[in-house]
């Protein structure tokens, strides 16, 4: 199965990344089912300057040969954060599923195929509708910025199956998560509730998925991660036109001899776009 999904992936048309584009957050986080290491996700958002567009790619693996799950999304959105195309692909078991999804004039037109079976379907999408994949940065790019005891009601796209749902988001107050200081965040979506610890430069420390037992955690290096896990760097090439080294973030940067970066174009932060950002969060001293 991997190497299907392998031939598979490799022959997508894959959005082409641009020289402009500059990394605002890149990592690579473990997936646990209790205290068992059951996969990983890697994760890359960036902006082009030139384009004035924000792009979201990850790919997250759980489980191991016939229970192997593996999923990726290239997605682009303009400087305000409207959708502008995505590419989702699934592999689950037997079941291979992809959705190539393009907006134009507030309508989404997307193509489905399942198993070789293709569908397509068009939506209107109502104004302030976006990709639930920049959730985050919606919220920087709000009025006041991520700040605790604040609620952000939206609606964003799925887009797993290109359903529009509603969503609420609950910052809490600011705390510590493994050492570094974080929003506790309730978000309410698709029925499903989960736990997000995010930083005040957006980059996600961790996650809980009530009721499941499943948690994320983002780790320092790559091996943290992908280690004892199924793993191909030709596919994270092809995917993200380079093997991410995930050291665009707080926790990777914390392992450094050398001071962490501060916030600013250095750290590929779009300069007027709108995104308050505030001083980089130290590590708790306690």
């Amino acid at each position: 199965m991997v190497r299907t999904y392998f031939a598979f992936i490799l022959s997508i048309l894959l959005l082409p990344l641009s020289s402009h584009a500059d990394v605002l957050f890149e990592g690579y986080s473990k997936i646990l089912a209790g205290d068992q290491h059951i996969g990983y996700i890697v994760s890359r958002y960036e902006f082009d300057a030139k384009k004035k567009q924000f792009l979201s790619t990850y790919i997250l693996k759980t489980g191991k040969g016939s229970s192997e799950v593996t999923e990726s999304l290239k997605a682009v959105a303009d400087s305000e954060l409207a959708p502008i195309s995505y590419e989702y692909t699934s592999l689950a078991g037997k079941e291979v599923k992809t959705i190539d999804a393009r907006f134009k004039a507030g309508n989404l037109s997307a193509v489905v195929k399942t198993n070789g079976k293709i569908q397509r379907f068009e939506k209107k999408i109502p104004k302030g509708t976006f990709l639930s994949t920049f959730l985050v940065y919606l919220m920087l790019k709000s009025k006041d910025g991520l700040r605790s005891e604040t609620k952000y009601e939206y609606q964003a796209i799925a887009e797993e199956d290109g359903g529009i749902y509603k969503g609420q988001a609950l910052v809490g107050k600011e705390e510590t998560y493994n050492g570094f200081k974080a929003f506790k965040i309730l978000n309410t979506f698709k029925d499903s509730k989960f736990l997000s610890y995010v930083n005040e430069r957006g980059e996600v420390l961790g996650t809980n998925a009530m009721g499941q037992g499943v948690t994320t955690e983002l780790v320092a290096t790559p091996n943290d991660a992908t280690t004892g896990q199924p793993y191909s760097s030709t596919i994270l090439k092809t995917l993200f036109a380079s093997v991410p080294t995930g050291q665009q973030n707080v926790i990777a940067q914390s392992q450094k001899s050398k001071p962490a970066v501060q916030p600013g174009k250095q750290m590929g932060v779009p300069q007027g776009e709108g995104i308050n950002l505030k001083a980089q969060p130290e590590k708790d001293s306690q």
